[in-house]
Formats: structure tokens, sequence, C-alpha cells
């Protein structure tokens, strides 16, 4: 049966192996030069040291490797492939086509055939992400370390453990929505669509959760120019700005002129011209003007790693039962 399955699915298999391998040379031939420049630019050094200020060097980093930014949503769809054109055939071409009955005739019970098609395609699945994974995590290392966002949307999904997750979530889905409409051009089109609802549900009202969010402020314009009090990969939830009674005056650090004018008047020159910059800081203080933050810490990464991971599994899990359930139960 293991043969059978590696000869239905030599296709895809194949198709998948040598899309690895082109995405693996890019990777590795690109991800060496930046290391390299990570290195010899002072970059690396200056991060290496408590309370360095490395703003401009990790500007000039990035902006020197933002051409490579157009890969990062075409790695962020990848699992959506693997639940279309791997997940949501399996079980709705044989279907659409009549050809399981064959296999059912011939002493092979329902259970053993999907069962030993989940086993082949879910092994490579859980093998090429792995791979993937491992290879991203190296070559965006530098990049990542530069801009401070490993907990970001984005950068978050794309490191760690998440990506083997996603990618199970995507077969097991494609599987489930194949079993279940029985044709393989809508459950294709249906997998992706149900691939995008779920990540972005979780990634948008899920993930901010998994911890509760600590909250921090500061003084807008504070004496001496003392920065804001993030720590390294902190991720910013919100951000709003109040003043000394904690009402409310904009979203985000920003500086609201009108505000300021009626609160501290002679603030804006007669002629429109810009507000002396000391004079504003002088207005900003006596009305208690500052920001309040909430964010998760930055060393809550893997925490928030294991506990998308677990999810995504779960998931899995469940839709690779469903599957099998419905074959069994409804599939003649």
């Amino acid at each position: 049966m293991i043969w059978v399955a590696w000869r239905q699915h030599r296709a895809q298999l194949v198709a998948g192996s040598a899309m690895l391998a082109l995405i693996l040379t890019f990777l590795l031939a690109t991800g060496f030069g930046i290391a390299s420049a990570f290195h010899s630019s002072g970059l690396a050094r200056c991060l290496g040291l408590l309370g360095g200020n490395c703003g401009d060097l990790a500007d000039t980093f990035t902006r020197r490797y933002s051409n490579l930014q157009f890969m990062v949503p075409l790695f962020l769809v990848l699992p959506a492939f693997i639940g279309m054109f791997w997940g949501a055939p399996v079980v709705a071409r044989e279907v659409e086509q009549g050809t399981h009955r064959l296999a059912w005739t011939q002493g092979v019970t329902r259970r053993r055939w999907l069962g030993v098609k989940l086993a082949v395609l879910g092994g490579a699945t859980l093998a090429g992400a792995a791979a993937f994974t491992w290879a991203l995590t190296w070559w965006s290392g530098p990049l990542v370390a530069a801009s401070d966002t490993r907990l970001n949307p984005g950068t978050f999904d794309l490191r760690g453990i998440v990506p083997v997750a996603y990618a199970l979530f995507a077969l097991a889905l494609g599987v489930a929505i194949g079993t279940v409409v029985r044709r393989a051009l809508p459950a294709m089109a249906a997998t992706i669509a149900g691939y995008a609802v779920v990540r972005v549900a979780v990634a948008v009202w899920l993930r901010p959760h998994y911890a509760a969010a600590k909250t921090t402020s500061f003084s807008m314009l504070p004496k001496g120019g003392a920065g804001q009090p993030f720590g390294y990969g902190d991720w910013v939830l919100s951000m709003k700005t109040v003043d000394g009674a904690g009402r409310f005056l904009g979203n985000g650090a920003v500086l609201n002129f009108n505000v300021l004018a009626q609160r501290c008047p002679g603030l804006i020159p007669l002629r429109g011209e810009f507000p002396n910059p000391a004079n504003v800081q002088a207005c900003a203080q006596r009305i208690g003007l500052h920001v309040v933050a909430r964010y998760q810490p930055g060393s809550r990464f893997w925490m928030f790693q294991g506990i998308e991971t677990g999810i995504f599994v779960a998931l899995a899990a469940g839709l690779f039962v469903l599957a099998a359930w419905w074959v069994r139960r409804r599939v003649a």
C-alpha cells in the first residue's frame, strides 16, 4: 500500500521536493552574504554590547537587504500550497474519479487506505517543513536581530517551530475539505480560503492574548531624550497619548498642537510659525503629556511559539479524525 501511495502521489512529492530544493538553494546562496555583512559591518558586535546604540548601523544594514522583503509573502503562503496541492486532492480526486472503490474491493480497508496516504504525505510535509524552517531561521537571523521584531506578525510566523505546525494544519485542512466536498477543484479553492481565515483569526485575535500583556508609560518629551522603555523583540500592541489626568489625546505617540495650544496659551506663534521646541517640551511636562503602551515582551517568543504550535497541531489532529470518520461513514 505504501508503494501504491507513492505511485499515486509521486507527482506532488517530486514537485514539492523541487520547490523546496530551489528555496533552500536561494537561502544558502544569499544567507552567507547576509551573515558576512552582519559581522563585517560591526552590527553583530554592537548588538552584543549591553546598552549599545546600534540604530544607524541597523538602519544601514536593513536598507541594504530591503529588496529581499518580497520573499516574505511567498514564504507565508507556502503551507497553503501544501494544503491545496497535496491535501485537497487526496480523497477528493479518488472519489471524483471512482478509483477508491477499486482499492476497497481488493482487501484494503478504508482506514488503511486513508492512513497510509496520510502517513506518506504527512511524513513528507513534516520533513520538508522542518528543513525549510531551519534554513529560513538561519537565513533571517541577522535581519531579525537588526530589526528587533521577532514577535511581530510576519516574522514570528516564519521562525521557530510554528511553520511546521502550519504546514501540518494546511495538509489536514485540505484532506478534510476534500473528503467532505468530494471534488478536487472546489476543495482546493476552499482550502486556500479556509487556511487564510484561520491563520488571520489566530494572529489577530488569539496571539495577542496568549499571556496577559504588560503595560508601561513614558513621557512624551522627556528631559535628556530618554528612549522608549521597550526591550529586545518586544511586540507593541497599542499606544495612546494621554495627559496627566489620563484623558485620551490620540492614538500612538502624537503631538496634537491644537490640544497643546488650548492648554498652553501662547505656545503657537501668531504668524503660524513652528513653536519653539523648548516651549513645547515645557508645555508637555506641565500638562503631564505621556504615552501608555501595551506590549508583549520579546522574552515570551518561545512560549508563544509553543502555544501556537499546540493550537495548530490540535486543529490538524481534529481534521484528520474528521476525514477518517467521513471516509468510514459517509463515502460510498
